[in-house]
């Protein structure tokens, strides 16, 4: 029933991104795009070895597995993948359920569930292992969810996804105990992402800490001198205006390591 006007947001949003990506380039940022580093012909070492510093900013990996049986049924997707359908505004490449079981109560499990109900989805309903209060997402972004009249399951924990081999139900548990069915086509998984210990440390060569985060000091640098990082990939996973002001402080670092001169940006603490 919003699908236009959820449509001109994301046009307005694509516009923005890409007026900024043009005045990168106007500051002669050269841009790289579908290229997966670690594949034949894009080495990290070489990216390395070709410029005086790196920035990694990766963010995560994967959404996280349920690891509850039938998680890899037809209709079961992770959010991420679901939202980056909606945001390409190809409508017919989103996949879309008549009555969707979102797992998890983050931003994007919000995010989730309010583009599924305005791009009609009849039912849509949020099923989190804890309460209300504990729900990470913002309040104002539930409060719209509810406007939406989507359905909320607090306390609700997911055991098995039901189907031949397709989603045709989700079994849950409530906080008493009590079992129940959830009548779903489709369940969209929005329950944090993997972190890519492994791509820093055996293909970029920085430390990591013991929670899988690039290891940095306090101008962003890495256990390599020559290579800094920041955003999602360093906290864990946090805010959009977090990473971007590490990436102002990794650039005052990397002018530093560069010149030997501390140089303060706008914005930049």
């Amino acid at each position: 029933r919003n699908s236009s006007a959820a449509s001109d947001v994301y046009k307005r949003q694509q516009r923005t991104s890409l007026e900024e990506v043009r005045e990168a380039e106007k500051l002669g940022v050269h841009f790289v795009t579908n290229a997966v580093v670690g594949s034949e012909g894009l080495q990290f070492s070489d990216i390395r070895e070709q410029h005086d510093a790196v920035f990694i900013a990766t963010g995560l990996g994967s959404t996280n597995r349920l690891n509850i049986p039938g998680e890899d049924l037809l209709g079961v997707i992770d959010a991420l993948t679901f939202i980056e359908r909606v945001k390409s505004r190809e409508w017919h490449s989103v996949p879309l359920g008549r009555s969707i079981a979102v797992i998890g109560a983050g931003n994007t499990a919000i995010d989730a569930v309010t583009q599924a109900k305005r791009m009609g989805a009849e039912n849509v309903m949020l099923i989190y292992r804890r309460t209300e209060n504990e729900a990470p997402a913002y309040d104002y972004e539930k409060e719209l969810a509810k406007k939406d009249g989507i359905r909320f399951y607090w306390q609700t924990t997911p055991l098995e996804i039901i189907g031949n081999a397709n989603v045709e139900a989700m079994r849950c548990k409530a906080a008493d105990g009590f079992v129940f069915d959830i009548a779903c086509d489709q369940v969209i998984k929005a329950i944090g992402q993997v972190k890519t210990g492994s791509f820093f440390t055996d293909v970029c060569g920085v430390a990591v800490d013991k929670k899988g985060r690039v290891a940095v000091n306090e101008i962003m640098q890495t256990s390599d001198p020559k290579i800094f990082a920041g955003g999602d990939c360093v906290n864990g996973g946090g805010e959009a205006v977090e990473a971007a002001q590490m990436g102002k402080i990794a650039a005052q670092g990397i002018h530093l390591s560069l010149t030997g001169e501390t140089v303060s940006f706008a914005g930049a603490i």
